[in-house]
C-alpha cells in the first residue's frame, strides 16, 4: 500500500481563492499558463463539487463508491479535463486519507467503462500496471511539493533556463561544417567540469550490439574471473538467462570469488525473487538498492565489474529478451559497451559506494571503494554516473554535446520524451545546419504504454523542427546511444524521459574515437534502414485521451 499522506490542505474542501492557487500551483508545474480567477472560477463552479458524505459505508470510505464518481467525471467529460482535474483529485484524496486509494485506483483502471481509454495490453502487463499507477500518483504529489514536508522539484521550466544558460555560458560556438568541438581540449574541460569525471586514455572500447554479442562477452569474462564479479542491475528475471546467470555466479563463489549483485530494490519485490534468494543461499551477496530519504528513487544503472580490470555497461538487465539465449522468447534491440582501462576503477567505484549505501541496513559486507584499474588501449573514455539528488550529470553532458554538434547528432533511444531543454538545444542545433536523426520506439514496439503518447508527440515536435525522425517497428527497442560528428559516442542505461532525471540513478560511457562512434554509427544506420521514417505527424496516430492528459499533468515526472 502506498504509504503517502496527501496534504489536507491541497485536496479538502475549502475557499474558492485557495482552490486557485492550488489548481494553479499544478498547471504552472506542469508547463501550463496559470488561470485568472476567473476562469478558475468557471472550471470550479461547471462540475459540482463531490458530496463526500456520500462516499462512506457504514462510517468506512468505499473504493467502489470513490471510483464510481471517479469514472463518471472521466467518462462525461474525456475533452474536457480541464474541468474535472480539481475533483478528480479531491477524491483520491479522500481516498488515500482513508486508505483506500490503491483499491480505488484499481477499481477505476479495472472497470470496462475505461477500457477504450486504455492501450491494448496483455493481462499480466496490465495488471502490472494498474499496480504501479497508484504509486506514481503518490511520487508525483510529493515530488511536485504538494505533500506537507516534502520539498518539490525544481519546476522544469526554470531547470531548463538553467541549463541552457549552463550551455550557452561556454566561450566555445558550434560552427555548422566547421570543427568538431570534440577536438577542441577547452571544449572538452568544460564537459569534464559539468561531470565531474575526465576523459582519460587507456582505453580499449568494444560495442556490444543486441544480446546474443553481450552475453557472449559477460560469459567469457565471469568464467575467466581469477579475482571478483560485481554485477549492477535494475532488473534480474528468473527466465533461462537468469538461472544461467545464476549458476555460474554460484560456481564462481564456489571457486571462492568475490561475487555480489545489486538489484532496485523496487523492482526486485516483482521479479527475480527464486534467483536472488538462490544466489544469497549459496553465499553470492545480493544487495537491493533503496534509499529511505528518497523512497521512490529507483538505481536503473548496469554495469558488470570483473576482476577491477573490465566492465560491461548499456542497457541490458539479465533476462531472456535482453539475450536472445531462449528461442521463444521476445528479442529486443540493446546495446552495450565492453570496455578495459582507467574507466573500469570509475564502474568499481559506482558499485562499490552504492553497495556500500545499503549494505549496513542489509547486512552485507562493506567493500573498498577504489581499485587500480590498468591501462589496456589508446581510446579516450570517461564513465559518468548520475544520481537524482543531485544535478543531472548524464543529461547535462548530452546536452553540452548536443551544443558542441557541427555536423551530425544520432541518437537511439528507447523512451524519447523531450523536457524544454532537450527540445530547444536539438532544435537550436538543427537552425545552426546539424542534421539531427532520431530513433525510439513506435505505438506498437513500445513496452511501456504509458509513455506512448509522450513518445509520439516528441517525435511530432522534432519532425517540425526539422530532425529525421524514426519509429521502430517489430519489437521493443531499449538501446540508449548517441553519436556526435562522427568523434564522440555515449553508450549506457540513460533514456531521454523525465524519470531518468527525476527518480533514476545512471550510468553512461563517453567516448572519444573515431573508430569506436564510426561503429556506433554503422548500428544505427542498420537500426533505422529497419524502422519506419516518419514525415507527417499525422503518421504517429496521436489522439486525445483524458488518461493522457492525467498523465501528463500529475505524472510527468513518473514518465
Amino acid at each position: 500500500m502506498t504509504k503517502i499522506i496527501f496534504s489536507l490542505i491541497l485536496l479538502a474542501a475549502g475557499p474558492a481563492a485557495a482552490q486557485v492557487a492550488q489548481i494553479n500551483a499544478f498547471r504552472v508545474n506542469s508547463g501550463m499558463q496559470a488561470l485568472s480567477a476567473e476562469q478558475a472560477a468557471a472550471s470550479l463552479s461547471a462540475i459540482p463539487e463531490p458530496a463526500l458524505e456520500d462516499l462512506e459505508e457504514k462510517g468506512i470510505a468505499d473504493p467502489k463508491k470513490i471510483g464510481d464518481k471517479i469514472i463518471h467525471l472521466i467518462t462525461r467529460h474525456p475533452k474536457a479535463m480541464h474541468l474535472v482535474e480539481y475533483p478528480i483529485f479531491k477524491l483520491m484524496g479522500f481516498a488515500h486519507k482513508h486508505g483506500k486509494l490503491q483499491p480505488t485506483i484499481e477499481y477505476v483502471l479495472r472497470s470496462p467503462l475505461m477500457a477504450k481509454f486504455l492501450p491494448p495490453l496483455p493481462p499480466a502487463k496490465r495488471e502490472d500496471y494498474i499496480r504501479k499507477f497508484p504509486r506514481m500518483i503518490a511520487a508525483q504529489l510529493e515530488g511536485g511539493g504538494y505533500v506537507r514536508g516534502t520539498e518539490g522539484f525544481e519546476d522544469w521550466d526554470k531547470m531548463s533556463a538553467r541549463h541552457i544558460d549552463i550551455m550557452k555560458a561556454s566561450r566555445y560556438k558550434a560552427v555548422a561544417k566547421g570543427p568538431s568541438l570534440f577536438e577542441n581540449s577547452g571544449y572538452l574541460a568544460e564537459m569534464e567540469a559539468v561531470t565531474g569525471v575526465p576523459f582519460k586514455a587507456g582505453h580499449s572500447v568494444t560495442p556490444l550490439i543486441n544480446g546474443p554479442a553481450s552475453f557472449a562477452a559477460r560469459e567469457r569474462l565471469m568464467r575467466s574471473a581469477t579475482k571478483s564479479i560485481y554485477l549492477a542491475t535494475w532488473g534480474y528475471y528468473d527466465d533461462l538467462t537468469g538461472q544461467l546467470t545464476r549458476d555460474l555466479l554460484i560456481a564462481k563463489k564456489k571457486e571462492g570469488l568475490d561475487v555480489r549483485v545489486l538489484v532496485d530494490g523496487n523492482i526486485s519485490n516483482f521479479i527475480g525473487m527464486e534467483s536472488l534468494k538462490l544466489l544469497a543461499d549459496n553465499g553470492v551477496q545480493v544487495g537491493r538498492f533503496w534509499d529511505p530519504a528518497r523512497q521512490y528513487d529507483g538505481m536503473h544503472a548496469k554495469v558488470l565489474v570483473i576482476d577491477g580490470e573490465s566492465a560491461i555497461t548499456g542497457g541490458m538487465n539479465i533476462g531472456d529478451k535482453y539475450s536472445h539465449l531462449n528461442p521463444d522468447a521476445h528479442k529486443w534491440r540493446d546495446t552495450d559497451a565492453l570496455f578495459a582501462g582507467p574507466a573500469v576503477a570509475e564502474a568499481h567505484k559506482i558499485f562499490s559506494e552504492t553497495w556500500n549505501g545499503v549494505a549496513a541496513s542489509q547486512g552485507l559486507t562493506p567493500m573498498e571503494t577504489s581499485v587500480a584499474a590498468p591501462s589496456a588501449g589508446g581510446v579516450k573514455a570517461a564513465l559518468v554516473y548520475q544520481r537524482a539528488d543531485r544535478e543531472p550529470a548524464i543529461y547535462l553532458s548530452l546536452l553540452k554535446a548536443i551544443y558542441g554538434a557541427t555536423s551530425s547528432i544520432n541518437i537511439e533511444n528507447a523512451y524519447f520524451v523531450t523536457i524544454p531543454s532537450l527540445k530547444t538545444a536539438l532544435t537550436e542545433a538543427i537552425e545552426r545546419g546539424v542534421k539531427v536523426t532520431i530513433l525510439t520506439n513506435s505505438a506498437q514496439s513500445n513496452n511501456e504504454p504509458i509513455l506512448t503518447s509522450f513518445i509520439l508527440e516528441s517525435l511530432a515536435e522534432m519532425n517540425q523542427a526539422g530532425a529525421e525522425v524514426y519509429a521502430k517497428t517489430g519489437e521493443t527497442l531499449h538501446s540508449k546511444f548517441m553519436t556526435v560528428d562522427g568523434v564522440f559516442a555515449t553508450v549506457g542505461s540513460y533514456n531521454f524521459h523525465p524519470k531518468s532525471i527525476r527518480h533514476e540513478r545512471e550510468v553512461t560511457l563517453h567516448v572519444l574515437d573515431r573508430q569506436f562512434a564510426g561503429q556506433m554509427e554503422a548500428a544505427f544506420a542498420a537500426d533505422i534502414a529497419q524502422a519506419a521514417r516518419i514525415t507527417d505527424p499525422a503518421e504517429l496516430g496521436l489522439t486525445d485521451n483524458p488518461l493522457n492528459y492525467l498523465a501528463r499533468r500529475y505524472m510527468f515526472d513518473q514518465l
